[in-house]
């Protein structure tokens, strides 16, 4: 029985990120998870968004900031550390981006 439930869940696994495509599928559990959880408050997250080689971070930062108004860092390798509050769906709209590559991270409960 276990293996069989571990198999349905690969296959689960492989779904979201077939679906979701630039989202890891455990931060996009995390994500769905917290939001059935805690119907009245975005979850927390803390993303790590990864853009193609060549593209102004700064730009970038910007552009989420504005949109979004995220706490955000910039890393090496084209990479932004951003942080706030965010559901799923925030996440995909950033992972929309043509200049994205991939967005891991984790999402927990909310901070009070």
């Amino acid at each position: 029985m276990s293996q069989l439930i571990e198999a349905e869940y690969d296959e689960f696994l492989k779904d979201i990120e077939n679906k979701l495509q630039k989202i890891e599928p455990t931060l996009a559990m995390q994500a769905m998870y917290y939001e059935r959880k805690f119907t009245d408050v975005e979850p927390h997250g803390e993303i790590v968004v990864e853009y193609k080689e060549g593209i102004d971070l700064g730009k970038k930062r910007f552009e989420l900031g504005q949109k979004y108004g995220f706490e955000m860092a910039e890393k090496e390798h084209h990479r932004l550390e951003v942080v706030g509050l965010m559901t799923l769906g925030t996440i995909y709209e950033i992972s929309k981006d043509k200049d994205v590559e991939k967005i891991k991270g984790t999402v927990s409960c909310a901070s009070y």
